[in-house]
């Protein structure tokens, strides 16, 4: 996901909102990252890092704007937030990736635990 994400010009194949995450995944990434917006997209990032995921082929949402939403608001799509947002984002997965574990294939152990989601 990591590295489709930076090919795509910082743009996820799927929407994060519908993530679905083991909690302890969740805790050891430090849960959603403190950004003004793309928070889900920067949780989302860092864990397909270190896990293995799935996508389900079941609709998970239904995506509609409203003018009073954030994401509507000019600063949301604002050239230098957003840089600034997805360099953060970005940071923090190239950090995740040179974890000596992940770079062993230890990472994929996150997704055993039987805990729900």
């Amino acid at each position: 996901m990591f590295e489709t994400w930076k090919a795509r010009n910082y743009r996820l194949p799927v929407h994060p909102t519908t993530i679905c995450i083991r909690r302890n995944l969740l805790l050891a990434l430090g849960g959603w990252m403190a950004l003004p917006a793309s928070e889900d997209t920067g949780l989302l990032v860092a864990a397909s890092v270190i896990s293995v995921g799935y996508f389900s082929p079941e609709v998970g949402l239904l995506y509609r704007k409203w003018p009073g939403q954030l994401t509507a608001d000019s600063s949301h799509s604002e050239a230098s937030e957003w840089e600034t947002r997805m360099r953060l984002i970005q940071s923090r997965a190239e950090a995740l990736v040179n974890l000596p574990s992940v770079a062993d294939g230890i990472g994929d152990a996150w997704y055993e635990d039987d805990s729900p989601c």
